[in-house]
């Protein structure tokens, strides 16, 4: 199958020859969070101690996307973001398998032999988490994928899965934490604040003259949404970061009737409308609610803002 591995990268612009050995590093790795990381780490380690190159490989599209479409899960980071996450964990290339329905009908073996002969690189040695299933109907298992690589002279490491609080650290858990609010947990399980990735979009156009404060209104295309309510966030635009309050939910001061996400960026000037936007959500601040009158909400937003400055100050000083 020729086209079996597509969006071959590397972190320098070239990659290495086909020849030289790759360590590949294996799984969906659609959040790269503290586990996904150290296999990554353990895969540059090997490589490493061998001369060859450590590789990323993942899965495009998300192969519960393909399998049940109907109960796919919601992306966490957009390609290019889990790209450039897979290089700062110490890949130094990365490629994905092309999921299809071919791909995910094929057994483990067959998936092997086919990994063993694509068109990219030469594969010296396989790391994957422990518990990682694969092949058709997830009958592929670190048995079976260390009696492949014994026969074939290759490299095997299963890298135990890391816990937190008696809960294994998984993108499943992630979502899990999201969508019930969980900001610090979210941080916890992968080591990153609960990000919302999209498209800066036209909102309702009244917060900048009726509020004094402009939004960004962000159609969201990765990352789990939490309940709706008031956050303390951050935001980069051409390299600066910016505090910023958030609004997810209906404005129903305005009689709003459609879930948005509003990103105020706190001193921020300029037109951001068609802008990808990549936004950190830090703390909770309030509930979302009606208020008597514009005026009144834009006493409370003005309270809000004081607020998620302290809050963003305060993790400056952390960082």
């Amino acid at each position: 199958m020729k086209d079996f591995l597509i969006h071959h990268t590397a972190a320098s612009g070239v990659c290495a020859a086909f020849e030289i050995p790759r360590i590949v590093a294996v799984g969906v790795f659609d959040v790269v969070h503290r586990g996904h990381v150290e296999i990554i780490r353990r895969a540059a380690s090997r490589a490493a101690e061998t001369g060859a190159v450590p590789a990323a490989l993942s899965f495009a599209p998300h192969p519960r996307q393909l399998l049940t479409p109907e109960d796919a899960p919601q992306l966490l980071l957009p390609e290019n973001e889990r790209i450039k996450r897979l290089y700062a964990a110490g890949a130094q290339e990365c490629a994905f398998i092309n999921f299809t329905g071919e791909v995910a009908s094929w057994s483990p073996e067959k998936f092997l032999e086919h990994l063993a002969d694509n068109c990219c690189f030469r594969v010296a040695g396989i790391c994957v988490g422990k518990r990682w299933r694969f092949g058709s109907r997830g009958m592929g298992n670190g048995e079976v994928l260390a009696d492949f690589c014994a026969g074939h002279h290759w490299s095997y490491d299963g890298v135990t899965e890391l816990e937190s609080d008696g809960e294994i650290v998984s993108a499943t858990a992630i979502r899990r934490a999201a969508g019930a609010g969980e900001l610090e947990k979210v941080k916890l399980l992968s080591g990153r604040a609960l990000t919302l990735y999209g498209t800066v979009t036209a909102g309702f156009q009244i917060a900048g003259t009726k509020l004094n404060a402009p939004t960004a209104n962000l159609h969201c295309t990765a990352g789990v949404i939490p309940p709706d309510g008031v956050y303390a966030g951050s935001a980069a635009v051409d390299g600066k970061i910016y505090p910023a309050a958030v609004n997810i939910g209906l404005s129903p001061t305005f009689n709003g009737t459609e879930r948005r996400i509003e990103v105020h960026l706190i001193g921020f000037e300029g037109d951001l409308y068609g802008r990808e936007l990549a936004v950190e959500l830090h703390k909770f601040i309030r509930q979302e609610r009606k208020f008597a009158s514009p005026e009144e909400l834009k006493q409370q937003i003005a309270a809000d803002i004081a607020e998620i400055k302290a809050v963003c100050a305060g993790i400056q000083e952390e960082l």
